[in-house]
């Protein structure tokens, strides 16, 4: 399966995302290697129609773009985002403390997963932290990954918990502590995961000033089914959509347009932050792009005003166990293409012009593509979509590789749908 170049693109994000801020690194990395040029938000930008550019905004935020060697900007633009966090367990301030002799961390949930399948699994640390330097507004930032289980959350005994199998409540803050070891408790001992993660960096835990730190699951991505046809693992959502954002947009070839892939951060707490979709990021970065060739803001929102945004966010796909949950006639199944997502109160945000461009594309490619529509009475997820096509109102797809398990410490997709999802993003930026 792994001979799949789409697969093994996403295998390679799966195994470097173990937080949103190391997903961009990554990113990073892929694009420079296919000569993407670095951009400072900060100065303005001196551009070249043919050369493709990069810009990291914020830690867990990034924009990239292509110019089009013949660029004609009143050809408009062509945009595909999607998001670098997912739903999990982050550490609160001073998270050690001890019980009975268990070493334990004090966490928070993050976003919207589904507890229990947290339970039990080898858990690491990674994320950002805040180093102190002699610049007083500007500590120094590290990305750190332990890289090793280094706490577990354990379940309760069934013996203890009969009604387990039956659906219980989870506690958030007295159920989901993680294990860090046993200690001998003793007085005014500190905080040992810091000074851990401290002896770690190899610094001292007095320079540690902050930080910003996920719990993920350590499991690897793995290939499953007779035929290697599925795959199961943490952080498809939505790292199948970054993957195929960036190689998609590094094998384009655009001849006369702009083609940019966004990235942004904080989507499942609802994208209002600075590096989340509701920000102004994306439109200031746009006029920049105008600037650079002697626009204004006003001539950018006209050039781009028939341009197209595709959405890109894990799907439900149809469930063999659960039946009733999919809906009646629109039921995507998992290896039968990418999902486009449509909803009447456009919690996805799509439109009719753009999903007939989508499919008249995916037609034309013979790319294999899905419809997706949630069951009448049952919420479903939101995505970036109908923010980002609020700030910026162009022609918008909601659209993203079908799951099962969705929020799941492990989630379950075809190999097949990634390669169709690329394929899709190369060819609409190719057009």
């Amino acid at each position: 399966m792994l001979q799949n170049k789409s697969v093994q693109h996403l295998f390679n994000f799966l195994n470097a995302s173990v937080s949103p801020f190391h997903t961009v690194s990554h990113a990073q990395d892929q694009l420079e290697a296919a000569g993407f040029q670095a951009l400072d938000f900060k100065e303005p930008w001196v551009l070249v129609p043919g050369n493709a550019y990069y810009c990291r905004t914020f830690s867990g935020e990034l924009f990239a773009f292509k110019l089009g060697k013949e660029l004609k900007l009143r050809n408009g633009i062509r945009i595909a985002g999607g998001h670098t966090d997912w739903p999990c367990m982050k550490l609160k301030p001073a998270p050690a403390f001890t019980q009975k002799g268990y070493l334990q961390a004090n966490v928070e949930v993050y976003g919207g997963p589904i507890l229990n399948t947290f339970f039990d699994r080898p858990l690491s640390i990674a994320g950002k932290i805040s180093v102190r330097s002699n610049d007083l507004l500007h500590p120094q930032i590290r990305y750190i990954d332990l890289k090793k289980p280094v706490c577990i959350i354990p379940n309760l005994a069934i013996h203890m918990n009969r009604k387990v199998n039956e659906g219980v409540a989870i506690d958030q803050q007295a159920h989901l502590m993680p294990i860090l070891g046993m200690v001998e408790e003793k007085l005014n001992q500190g905080d040992m995961l810091l000074d851990y993660i401290a002896s770690h960096e190899n610094i001292d835990p007095k320079d540690l000033l902050d930080y910003e730190l996920y719990l993920y699951n350590l499991d690897a991505p793995a290939a499953i089914g007779l035929n290697d046809e599925l795959i199961s693992s943490p952080r498809l959502d939505d790292t199948t959509a970054v993957s195929a954002i960036i190689h998609g947009l590094i094998e384009s070839t655009p001849s006369d347009t702009l083609c940019l892939g966004a990235l942004f951060d904080n989507e499942e707490i609802g994208s209002r932050t600075k590096q989340g979709a509701d920000a102004w990021t994306l439109n200031l970065v746009l006029e920049k792009i105008w600037a650079a060739f002697g626009k204004s803001s006003v001539e950018c929102y006209s050039h781009i005003s028939d341009s197209m945004i595709l959405s890109i966010d894990v799907g439900h796909g149809y469930h063999p166990n659960y039946p009733a949950t999919g809906d009646i006639t629109t039921f995507p199944v998992l290896g039968k293409g990418f999902v486009i997502k449509s909803d009447s109160n456009q919690k996805y945000a799509w439109d009719c012009e753009a999903i007939g461009a989508m499919l008249q594309l995916c037609q034309h490619y013979n790319i294999p593509c899905q419809r997706f529509a949630k069951r009448s009475g049952m919420a479903g997820g939101g995505t970036i979509a109908s923010l980002v096509s609020s700030h910026i109102p162009l022609k918008t797809v909601d659209m993203g590789v079908p799951l099962l398990s969705m929020h799941s410490s492990r989630e379950l997709m075809a190999a097949s749908d990634q390669e169709a999802l690329e394929n899709a993003v190369k060819a609409f930026m190719s057009l």
